[in-house]
């Protein structure tokens, strides 16, 4: 009885699997277009810029805190790597754009660092910057659309294939997601992003910089908004001030139905990927089905709330049953 108790206690924690494999199968029942290799292709492409974003938030996630400025990071950058193509050149605009995303990052931590915020004033000082963030993009376009052409080495980023079926854009994330992924599983600075978010007290008593950590958290995070900023500008040919409207929920949706801990302290790079395409295929699927846009935010607000309750439910078990 012993031996089932502990295997039954396993399974919450790999439910994220579970789910993806029950949505690709109603999926199949429900539309015969969704197996088709066009929308396939629409969905890893889709996926695979929330995913790039998401797996730096999972940094910050991980680490104690919550950054709500990843949407509008990523739109700022989208827009300056197809802005200044005509004076810098695409590699030129590139590497702005990558500068950005850092930039913008450390003001927030440096907001942050100054404040001496807690869990939930950092989520509110994050919100407070992406709306000054929001403003000032909107103000400097005047809220305009920039479209960049549909050939050429930037265009390749978004809408390029390999084999004819593979999207580069896909390439780029799993590289990216095996980059970071190894960096937060087997390195050592992983394992103290861990610490810090299970207790950031005793990591310190500990000797580990909590400063220094969170600061190369936020470091990841601006380098994945960037990234994906480019990937969407590159994807969509158009880029503007609210293209990244709402993004970082998703991404926090995707992060919580992966397995994440919104209190910190657990999380990992495969959780994070399988979280995001559930996200994607959910919304692919009520696409499919023609539910409006009023239904598609009802559906995935519930999805997100049976998460944060498996969340804590995963946080009761881990720690023997105790706790709030």
């Amino acid at each position: 009885m012993k031996e089932l108790k502990k295997y039954l206690s396993v399974i919450p924690e790999y439910a994220c699997i579970g789910v993806l494999i029950l949505a690709l199968v109603i999926a199949g029942l429900v539309s015969d277009v969704f197996y088709t290799a066009a929308n396939l292709q629409n969905i890893m492409k889709q996926g695979a810029v929330l995913a790039i974003l998401a797996t730096g938030m999972g940094f910050i996630l991980i680490s104690g805190c919550l950054d709500l400025t990843v949407g509008i990071n990523m739109a700022i950058c989208g827009l300056i790597a197809v802005i200044f193509q005509d004076s810098l050149g695409v590699g030129g605009a590139i590497l702005l754009a990558f500068f950005t995303g850092i930039a913008i990052s450390c003001i927030n931590l440096f907001v942050v660092y100054i404040t001496k915020g807690r869990a939930m004033e950092i989520m509110m000082l994050t919100f407070g910057l992406k709306m000054a963030y929001r403003g000032l993009a909107q103000a400097f376009t005047d809220n305009m659309t920039f479209r960049c052409g549909t050939k050429g080495a930037f265009a390749v980023l978004g809408k390029g294939m390999v084999w004819g079926w593979l999207p580069v854009i896909v390439i780029i994330m799993l590289a990216m997601a095996l980059i970071l992924g190894i960096v937060l599983g087997k390195m050592k600075f992983g394992r103290e992003v861990t610490y810090i978010g299970m207790n950031a007290e005793a990591s310190r008593l500990a000797g580990v910089g909590i400063t220094r950590v969170r600061f190369f958290c936020f470091i990841i995070s601006g380098i994945c908004a960037a990234a994906a900023g480019i990937l969407l500008a590159s994807r969509t040919s158009a880029i503007k001030a609210l293209s990244g409207d709402n993004y970082e929920m998703e991404a926090v949706s995707a992060l919580v139905i992966g397995g994440y801990s919104i209190a910190g302290g657990y999380g990992s790079v495969w959780r994070c990927i399988v979280g995001v395409y559930v996200y994607t295929i959910l919304g692919n699927i009520l696409n499919l089905l023609g539910a409006g846009a009023y239904l598609q935010t009802l559906v995935e607000g519930v999805v997100l709330i049976l998460a944060v309750w498996l969340d804590v439910y995963l946080r009761r078990v881990r720690a023997g049953g105790k706790g709030k």
